[in-house]
């Protein structure tokens, strides 16, 4: 068998790409599985997690700093209310240790009343991401809900 030039850029490059999806879907099983230590890590020290639904512009909510994202996470449903995060098509610039995620997310959710799945809801990611310490972690999450079945509060 013939030895065949590796291109190391290109190589590098896909397997940055492959932590980057990595860093992503570990954030979804710890929010999903109740990990709140690692879904907390999953961020930077000073990161940014915003929520607003599309039309309509309302902010969902919105967290800076490990200390808020901490309590987030310790007040979200945890198993037996399950709930799945799926990440769907990124799109992943990487420039150096910086990186943009473009992404479709959907959130499933079983309904506790009979224990069948649902959509919950659906809409886009739009992530800042650093490498620190060797590891890719979320500086700026925008998530916009496109759509929800979850009713807004009244005056908000």
């Amino acid at each position: 068998m013939a030895r065949q030039d590796i291109d190391t850029d290109a190589l590098g490059l896909l397997l940055e790409e492959r932590a980057v999806l990595r860093a992503l879907h570990e954030y979804g099983h710890a929010m999903d599985y109740g990990d709140e230590a690692a879904w907390v890590e999953a961020f930077t020290p000073d990161a940014v997690f915003d929520v607003v639904e599309v039309v309509g512009g309302r902010r969902v909510h919105r967290e800076e700093g490990r200390g808020d994202l901490a309590r987030y996470v310790a007040g979200y449903p945890k198993p037996p209310h399950f709930r799945k995060h799926v990440i769907v098509d990124p799109l992943i610039d990487i420039e150096g240790d910086r990186a943009r995620v473009r992404a479709y997310w959907i959130l499933l959710q079983r309904d506790d009343a009979d224990g069948r799945p649902a959509l919950a809801a659906f809409g886009h990611y739009d992530d800042r991401m650093v490498k620190l310490d060797g590891r890719w972690r979320i500086a700026e999450r925008r998530a916009e809900v496109e759509a929800t079945t979850a009713v807004a509060p009244r005056g908000g």
